[in-house]
C-alpha cells in the first residue's frame, strides 16, 4: 500500500494505469470472486475508482490499494524499486552464474 501510494505522489499510478485485483462477481445468485484486470478511472488517498478493461457493462468498483495484486503487470513494491521509490526486491538480488 506504501508502494502504491509512493507511485501516485510521483505521477507513475494514477489515471488509465491497469491494476489486477479479485473483485465478486454473481452467478446464478451466488457469489464468487474473479481475478480481474482494471482500468483505473480515479485515484484517491486509500481507495481508486476503476472499471473492468474487458467488459463493455461500465460498472465502477472500488478498489482499496491493499487488494491490488499489480500495477501496469508488475508487484507494486517491485515497480516502486525500479524507479527508486522503495528498497530493492530480491529480483533486483539474484545474480547469475557463471
Amino acid at each position: 500500500m506504501k508502494a502504491i501510494k509512493k507511485l501516485k505522489e510521483h505521477n507513475i499510478f494514477g489515471k488509465n494505469s491497469i491494476v489486477e485485483s479479485y473483485i465478486e462477481k454473481h452467478l446464478w445468485g451466488a457469489p464468487f470472486y474473479k481475478k480481474v484486470r482494471l482500468k483505473v478511472k480515479n485515484a484517491k488517498n486509500d481507495y481508486c475508482i476503476c472499471e473492468e478493461f474487458d467488459e463493455a457493462d461500465g460498472k465502477a468498483y472500488k478498489i482499496k490499494y491493499i487488494n491490488v495484486l499489480t500495477v501496469d503487470g508488475q508487484e507494486p513494491n517491485e515497480l516502486a524499486a525500479i524507479y527508486g521509490l522503495g528498497p530493492k526486491t530480491e529480483r533486483f538480488k539474484k545474480h547469475k552464474n557463471k
